[in-house]
């Protein structure tokens, strides 16, 4: 099964016809792209890349600076991609107020989003099933996998649990398999956060079965090694762990979906720490923690203020209180005034009552209290 052909702008099939013709996949006409622009590049290779995507699929429009760099790089005229993407029907606005909601989640976190998410999440779900219309459905999908994922950060898991299921039953209906595939990852980091390891591993394992692109393989096989830590085998789960580090850094080829570009060496780093925090190796788990927080991007507000936590928390348990101390003060106490994170915020308060319960220094204790306050 493959996603529905839901018809492109015209700006998004000249683009993509034009990199086919040169013979070019996508990777090669971003490192063209790159090598254009010279000392006046801004973007990566890899982020070049995911916009390519993003533009070829019709989901995002192409900004004056890079249409030029196109012309410079393909035979293609600039004003020929600069038409507005496809517009006015219900599933481009579901698409639109989902995107929006994408880009706000790594600033403020999921607690004060989720609201208004699961409000698209569920008209949009109404209309898919009224309309029997494959774009809608693709685009409640999104929107319900969305809304699931912030009601995980908001720490309402029955919530997150429901609307991803309901994502799950919208995108088989509607016949959009890499939409399938990612709410099925979010069920299985549901099942990986309620320590239900004899959950996650079977729908890892019947999705390892099939025909993959190589990153959704790695994303599988990084939910599948957490379920392994889970079930008390963590050098199994290293094993698996550094099969998807090894093809995940192989980069983003053409049969990945646009979704795969947040699986980064952090976030690999974050998932081996837990491996070894759910089987009580704290020492390891802390310098995986810091590898992690270290190698977010300045904009991953909400990822890194949760990473911190998980960092305090691994401290609290080799009693480094100084260290904990620091994180707290310079990462943590800034932070949550503008990032509302429910995931963060409770595991906050558990390394408070820990910490309080190992008579741990009264200076982290406060500290602990002012974070969640």
């Amino acid at each position: 099964m493959t996603s529905p052909r839901i018809p492109r702008p015209a700006w998004a099939t000249t683009l993509r016809r034009a990199r086919t013709e040169a013979g070019w996949d996508v990777h090669r006409l971003a490192v063209e792209m790159v090598r254009a622009a010279g000392t006046e590049a801004t973007a990566t290779t890899a982020s070049l890349a995911r916009r390519i995507r993003e533009w070829e699929s019709g989901r995002s429009t192409i900004r004056e600076r890079y249409r030029l760099l196109l012309a410079r790089v393909l035979p293609v005229d600039p004003k020929a991609l600069a038409e507005q993407p496809m517009g006015g029907t219900e599933a481009d606005r579901v698409r639109s107020v989902t995107k929006g909601l994408i880009a706000l989640d790594e600033l403020t976190g999921g607690a004060d989003l989720l609201p208004a998410a699961v409000r698209n999440a569920r008209t949009s779900h109404r209309a898919a099933l009224a309309t029997q219309d494959k774009g809608m459905a693709s685009a409640a999908a999104e929107a319900l996998q969305v809304a699931g994922w912030l009601a995980f950060d908001a720490e309402e898991l029955p919530l997150a649990r429901r609307l991803t299921n309901d994502s799950v039953l919208v995108s088989r209906a509607g016949g959009d398999h890499f939409a399938k595939l990612f709410a099925l990852s979010q069920l299985a980091m549901l099942d990986a956060h309620e320590r239900r390891p004899d959950q996650a591993r079977p729908v890892c394992e019947h999705v390892l079965s099939q025909d993959l692109s190589p990153r959704v393989r790695g994303l599988f096989e990084l939910r599948l090694a957490r379920a392994q830590g889970q079930e008390g085998t963590p050098v199994r789960a290293v094993e698996t762990l550094n099969r998807a580090r090894a093809r995940l850094r192989e980069g983003v080829q053409d049969r990945d979906p646009a979704w795969t570009w947040w699986i980064t060496d952090a976030e690999l780093s974050w998932h081996e720490a837990m491996i070894h925090a759910d089987n009580g190796d704290w020492a390891r788990a802390v310098d995986l923690f810091e590898l992690a927080l270290g190698g977010r991007p300045p904009g991953y507000q909400r990822g890194a203020l949760y990473d911190a936590a998980h960092l305090v928390h691994a401290q609290s348990r080799v009693r480094a209180w100084p260290e904990a101390e620091r994180v707290l003060r310079a990462r943590i106490v800034p932070a949550v005034g503008r990032v509302h994170s429910g995931r963060a915020h409770a595991l906050l308060l558990r390394t408070g009552a820990e910490v309080s319960a190992g008579s741990g220094p009264r200076t982290l204790r406060e500290l602990l209290a002012q974070a969640t306050e």
